[in-house]
């Protein structure tokens, strides 16, 4: 081979050389811009949280129903009318029980009647025994006569007392000052009270300040009690965040599918009546705070980066082990390390880790590219 054939061949193997040094470099070595979001490792105060949900409910709420049976003929209220103690919610025909009223005064009225001859019976048949005209026999019969009227008529009034009170109820009026949220009957409907009450309304007290029923688990029921701080957000409103105070922490369990829950009462402000009974709520629930905590983002704890930026794979397959994974920079290249941490309280966007990690590492919290999630429930 001569000269100028060792040139050709010089200048067609080296681009094929630099191409394979190329291919060499890019499996050996990861390019300068890691395809990851990265935060930091801090140490601070961690404000200690209990996360749940609960459903807003009124102060007070009234389920209104009628004890006598009829049919409806007027209806005064609906949806969202604001009444007053005392107020005419409804009315049930009268007509039956205006006439066992009147069935029971006339009763009465014979009854006092046959009372007031009774009497006289009586003054007279003291005047013919004291001469012996009659025997002390009829006297005393008559005697018992008159006492057998006299608790007659008391129980003629107890039933008049108990027509008037039938004809009472078939008035409905409201027990409370508040909003009737729910009606259950309409005009013409024949209600029966015959077995259990029927539910016509439903009135809440006072909207501008209302319950909200949380289920805490008994892992975190533990580190709640009564004036911590409560904050919560509901579907209607996500982008605004409220607040309320732990009233009650019942001592009562419930137990769902070997769950066990306690309920936790909390009050709420509402002066704008945004909140509405019945809402389901994503509630944060204060219980302290740990000072000097070594802590991570929550996103941090729960990703697992592609395997092939791994010398081992087999970390991604490890069960009650939690890892994070560290970008560790040497000169113009980088690499993840993970290391195996323990995790301890959150305040639902991070968590307090102990373990190999340091303040000022870096971990990755998710790839570039992907949709950045919440971390946590309170931002």
């Amino acid at each position: 081979m001569n000269a100028t054939q060792k040139k050709r061949a010089a200048w067609i193997l080296l681009p094929l050389l630099l191409g394979g040094f190329g291919l060499f470099l890019r499996h050996h070595h990861h390019p300068s811009a890691p395809p990851f979001v990265t935060k930091p490792v801090v140490r601070g105060t961690l404000h200690r949280t209990v996360t749940a949900t609960g459903r807003l409910k009124a102060m007070k709420t009234v389920h209104v129903g009628a004890q006598v049976s009829g049919i409806i003929t007027r209806i005064n209220v609906d949806f969202n009318s604001r009444v007053t103690r005392g107020e005419i919610l409804a009315q049930i025909d009268p007509a039956i029980y205006q006439a066992q009223v009147a069935q029971a005064e006339s009763n009465l009225s014979k009854i006092s009647t046959k009372i007031s001859l009774d009497k006289i019976q009586m003054v007279r048949d003291r005047d013919l025994l004291a001469h012996h005209i009659i025997a002390r026999s009829t006297y005393d019969t008559d005697r018992a006569q008159l006492m057998m009227d006299l608790a007659t008529k008391r129980q003629l009034s107890a039933a008049l007392n108990l027509a008037r009170t039938d004809l009472s109820y078939t008035t409905i009026r409201s027990p409370i000052d508040g909003v009737v949220i729910a009606r259950k009957v309409q005009i013409g409907q024949t209600v029966t009270s015959a077995f259990k009450t029927p539910r016509l309304f439903t009135i809440v007290h006072d909207l501008r300040m209302m319950r909200l029923d949380t289920r805490v688990s008994e892992a975190d029921i533990g580190a709640i009690v009564s004036g911590l701080e409560v904050s919560f957000r509901v579907p209607a409103y996500p982008d605004r965040l409220f607040r309320g105070a732990v009233t009650v922490v019942r001592d009562h369990p419930r137990t769902v599918s070997h769950v066990v829950t306690y309920d936790v009462l909390s009050t709420v402000p509402n002066p704008d009546e945004a909140l509405k009974p019945g809402m389901t709520a994503t509630v944060t629930i204060h219980t302290g705070e740990i000072n000097n905590a070594l802590t991570v983002p929550n996103g941090a704890l729960v990703y697992r980066p592609p395997s092939r930026y791994l010398q081992d794979k087999h970390i991604l397959r490890a069960r009650n082990v939690t890892y994070v994974f560290l970008l560790k920079r040497k000169g113009t290249g980088w690499s993840v390390v993970p290391v195996a941490v323990t995790v301890g309280a959150t305040d639902g966007l991070v968590s307090q880790v102990t373990g190999g990690v340091a303040p000022g590492e870096t971990v990755i919290v998710r790839d570039k590219g992907e949709k950045a999630q919440r971390d946590g429930l309170i931002p």
